[in-house]
């Protein structure tokens, strides 16, 4: 890397180090979910000590995402209902939508549209995950979070980020390769560093560090693979905007993994996998509600 580069990318992580952590409530309810002797009422306890928090997650669980056919009046309840980690997730999912909500666009860069493709890349990724045997609450965090290091450049890089779209759109590149050519450093990158900072299970912070190259990694786990094709069915079905107008890049490997041995091209694989999709988008609309409060 040039002295140039070097110093630009040394500029925005300098920026980023400064940037907040998790709530304290998210951070604990991170530790207690991965405890193995936390207890049902133990989580309770401690979502019940934030009010807005838990009226989100009751909101959520009694949404038509879960579709329960009763209604859940008590964390404890929902924790029993959906389990440890989906309440975890839950929380994550709105915690990070609050954070991340307002802040400043930009011509090519529209918050809204922004959510809109995160959330179909969540709701896409929770479909694989049950479909293939993945762990699906885990899988619709990390759709949700997979570009969050866009969000970041927005807030504290913004002209340099601004300056990679404009170039992405001048000579019809992904808007990672211009990150790279402007700030030195893509979205990935930057995403997988904050997703340590929150000392986010690994999994989950690979989902987001390798999401456009799986294979980087020596063993990816199916959650990174997962969370790429997810990518590319709402690409494909042209849900939101993340920055760029790229057609979907299927990486060559992923793709052969989700074919299983069928002689399809990625076209007729993305197609068969978009089935239900916007139904299930659809369902999901209490968490764009939520990132509008």
């Amino acid at each position: 890397m040039d002295d140039d580069r070097s110093k630009r990318l040394r500029r925005v992580t300098e920026r980023i180090i400064g940037l907040s952590a998790l709530p304290t409530i998210v951070t604990q309810l991170i530790a207690l979910v991965g405890d193995p002797r936390s207890s049902a009422r133990q989580v309770a306890r401690l979502i019940s000590t934030d009010q807005a928090l838990t009226a989100k997650i009751l909101r959520v669980a009694n949404s038509a995402f879960y579709g329960f056919p009763r209604k859940i009046a008590t964390v404890q309840l929902a924790i029993v209902v959906l389990g440890f980690n989906a309440v975890k997730n839950l929380a994550l999912s709105v915690t990070v939508l609050k954070r991340f909500s307002g802040g400043t666009d930009h011509r090519l860069f529209d918050r809204q549209r922004f959510w809109e493709h995160a959330i179909g890349c969540g709701v896409a990724a929770r479909m694989l995950a049950k479909r293939f045997g993945g762990r699906d609450g885990e899988a619709f965090v990390a759709g949700i979070l997979h570009d969050i290091g866009k969000l970041i450049l927005i807030e504290y890089a913004h002209d340099e980020f601004t300056d990679a779209l404009e170039l992405a759109e001048q000579e019809d590149i992904p808007i990672g390769q211009a990150e790279e050519e402007v700030l030195g450093v893509t979205h990935a990158e930057v995403g997988g560093w904050l997703a340590e900072r929150w000392n986010l299970p690994e999994p989950l912070a690979h989902s987001i560090s390798a999401h456009h190259n799986p294979f980087a990694l020596e063993e990816p786990d199916d959650l990174v693979l997962i969370t790429h094709m997810a990518d590319a069915l709402v690409r494909f079905n042209s849900i939101g905007h993340s920055g760029d107008g790229q057609a979907p890049r299927l990486d060559p490997q992923v793709a052969a993994h989700f074919k299983r041995g069928e002689d399809l091209t990625d076209e007729m694989l993305l197609g068969s996998l978009s089935d239900g999709l916007m139904e299930e988008i659809e369902k999901a609309q209490i968490f764009r509600d939520l990132g509008e409060e």
